[in-house]
């Protein structure tokens, strides 16, 4: 295929590939520049917002909306940290605390002894707690308490997904952090998802074209 044009024309249509060029440039990096102050204006460098429930089943439920950043401007914000990983796609950081309530290990019938109306325990004595979060085993002796094979246990789930917000809008992008263990509580929150800056400058397909535009023009 070629082009018939003059030479002025030919001329004239190179400036406007060159001009639609620095034009497309110049958008892309103000996109890229709106995109991270709207990525940045979602948290703090103290704490991420955060929504937590709990479901009928007594987990908890934690949800934050995605912080999306190229690799460089999540390094800079202290969001991300590579140690042996190469090409990071996402990384979610959380402060737990595990607040068990106050609970009451009964007696069995053999360890109480009663002498002139007052209870007495029998040392030493042993007790185990078994319940689906929570077990561990305890003596009493004469020197104390001693308490151990403290086991508590939880399955922590990390959903990376779009939330929908009903018919015609727009999903909003959200990591949930599911714990299955009532007991651990969610202090704090941070994500990071690495989606790197499409640049015109670098893009061979872009290049592509420009080339195949500028060789029918001039030839």
């Amino acid at each position: 295929m070629k082009l018939n044009l003059t030479d002025r024309w030919k001329s004239n249509l190179i400036w406007i590939v060159i001009l639609l060029i620095f034009c497309g440039v110049i958008y892309g990096k103000q996109q890229s520049v709106n995109h991270f102050k709207s990525q940045i204006n979602k948290f703090t460098l103290e704490n991420l917002a955060f929504e937590e429930e709990v479901n009928k089943k007594g987990e908890r439920i934690i949800s934050q909306e995605q912080i999306i950043l190229s690799q460089k401007d999540a390094i800079e914000q202290g969001l991300l940290k590579i140690d042996r990983l190469k090409k990071v796609k996402s990384q979610v950081n959380i402060v737990t605390q595990t607040k068990i309530d106050t609970f009451i290990v009964s007696h069995t019938d053999t360890i109480v002894e009663y002498i002139d109306g007052g209870a007495f325990l029998k040392l030493p004595q042993t007790y185990n707690y078994n319940t689906e979060h929570l077990n561990f085993g305890a003596e009493v002796s004469k020197y104390g308490l001693k308490v151990n094979n403290i086991s508590i246990l939880n399955t922590s789930t990390i959903t990376i997904g779009y939330k929908g917000n009903g018919l015609f809008k727009k999903s909003t992008p959200i990591v949930e952090l599911t714990n299955s263990n009532p007991y651990v509580q969610t202090n704090s929150v941070g994500n990071v998802v690495i989606e790197e800056n499409k640049n015109l400058i670098t893009n061979p397909k872009v290049w592509g074209g420009v080339g195949l535009l500028l060789g029918l023009i001039i030839n």
